[in-house]
């Protein structure tokens, strides 16, 4: 059975009135907010891991499969340690 993840993944690649770079943005939000939760969930007992490693994967998979070279973006995100 597909994750929330995934379905939101194959939601958006599948839209077809969106545009590549449409596309690609919609999934780096998605990416961005996966990994701030997944950051959330290491630095505070209040928020599980509950299977965001393997959300943050998920949207990294899907912009590898975009073209998107995923550690460069990490550059455009909230500032890391």
């Amino acid at each position: 059975m597909a994750t929330q993840a995934e379905q939101t993944i194959d939601s958006v690649l599948n839209d077809t009135s969106l545009s590549r770079e449409q596309m690609i943005r919609k999934i780096k939000t998605l990416y961005f907010d996966a990994r701030a939760r997944q950051r959330a969930a290491t630095e505070s007992p209040m928020v599980g891991d509950d299977g965001l490693n393997n959300d943050l994967m998920a949207y990294e998979q899907a912009l590898e499969n975009l073209g998107i070279d995923v550690a460069s973006i990490e550059d455009e995100g909230a500032a890391t340690l």
